[in-house]
């Protein structure tokens, strides 16, 4: 496993540096180049459109003395119902806190954003001050990360209280994730919708069960095809 973690972190000159930490913020948008996997298992550097040619990808621990909030929302095809979750981890990969919670929002972005907002929320009030903060939502990211948002925008007071909230830590980032690196989140999330209705936010202090698995794999560095 050392190995494949030495294989995700490698670095070359046409390389996105932000994907070698695991923080590019453009996820598949980004013009710079990730590195790729073909079927016969030979790295190469390319951006051209062929369904041989896969990214491999893993979850990456924050820097020392960070710690790294991966966050995620869910929403019903039906819109009866959404839900946000999240969870805290430390540079050793150790987990430190976790999140579900029920949401009253409209659309799948809102809840995307709310589970941000939360993720930071209980980070930065449990003392943590260097955040990185990971979504597999590229449109709340994008959203963050554009800094000014119109008034007249839907989602213009959740952005914005986003990034007020920002201010009160030493340093914070908001990153895209790809979604097999972001299954931790994406369980808390799940949980969240079967919740009641009239259930306040759940915040875990030990790793549930049913979050063992996906935690285990992250923290080894288990690699996906993406």
């Amino acid at each position: 496993m050392e190995v494949e973690r030495k294989i995700c972190q490698r670095s070359s000159p046409t390389t996105c540096e932000d994907w070698i930490n695991g923080n590019c913020p453009k996820g598949e948008e980004c013009p710079n180049l990730h590195w790729w996997l073909n079927t016969n298992n030979n790295f190469h550097h390319d951006k051209r459109d062929n369904s041989s040619f896969k990214r491999l990808v893993c979850w990456i621990p924050p820097p020392k003395g960070f710690v790294k909030i991966n966050c995620d929302g869910a929403y019903t095809w039906d819109g009866k119902k959404a839900a946000a979750g999240g969870v805290i981890r430390d540079s050793q990969g150790e987990f430190l806190f976790a999140f579900s919670s029920v949401l009253r929002v409209d659309s799948a972005a809102e809840a995307e954003l709310f589970a941000i907002k939360l993720g930071m929320e209980i980070g930065i009030s449990m003392g943590y001050k260097n955040l990185i903060v990971e979504s597999d939502s590229l449109t709340a990211i994008q959203l963050i990360n554009r800094r000014v948002i119109h008034q007249r925008h839907p989602f213009y007071a959740l952005v914005s209280s986003i990034m007020e909230m920002g201010a009160n830590a030493d340093y914070i980032t908001w990153n895209h994730a790809f979604r097999v690196t972001n299954s931790v989140a994406d369980g808390l999330a799940k949980y969240g919708l079967s919740l009641s209705s009239k259930s306040p936010v759940i915040l875990f202090k030990f790793p549930p069960n049913f979050l063992l698995l996906s935690l285990c794999a992250d923290k080894i560095g288990t690699m996906y095809y993406c």
